[in-house]
Parts: C-alpha cells; structure tokens; sequence
C-alpha cells in the first residue's frame, strides 16, 4: 500500500519547480531515507540533486533524521542549507 505526500518547497528548490511542492509516492512506513531518495527521483537538474544531499526533511514541528518514519498527514517541507552572519 502506497500514499502520496507533497513535499512543500523553500529556498534554493524553488527554483527547480514551478509549484511550491513537489509530491512523491511512498509505502505506508517509509522512512525519511526513503523519501529522499524519492524526491531524488523527482529533481530533473544535478545541481537541485546536489543540494538535496545536504538538505533536511522536516514537519511543522521537528526537523526529521534519516531513519525517522515519515508520519502519515504531515505536512513536509524540504530545508536546504542557508548561511548567514
């Protein structure tokens, strides 16, 4: 059994979609690894495949690690680095 999650854009990835998200089909228990190889799957652009390996996946409340489950109705977003000073 499989469930689409829709994977909101910031950033950098903005720029690799017309839309502000970009939604992947995953199994029911898929972990965060999972996911990102998914939206891997997605990105057309090396650069946007680059960026992604160094980014986070996370909810509205946490930022999420590689093995964490993806948890069904969460609203995900993709957080690529940023610097400041």
């Amino acid at each position: 059994m499989s469930r689409e999650v829709e994977i909101k854009l910031f950033g950098a990835f903005r720029q690799y979609s017309p839309e502000a998200a970009i939604a992947v089909s995953l199994p029911e228990s898929a972990d965060v690894a999972t996911l990102r190889r998914a939206f891997a799957d997605k990105l057309e652009d090396d650069n946007a495949r680059a960026l992604l390996q160094s980014s986070a996946f996370a909810t509205d409340e946490a930022v999420l690690g590689e093995g964490d489950t993806v948890p069904a109705g969460a609203r995900i977003s993709i957080l690529p680095p940023v610097c400041g000073g």
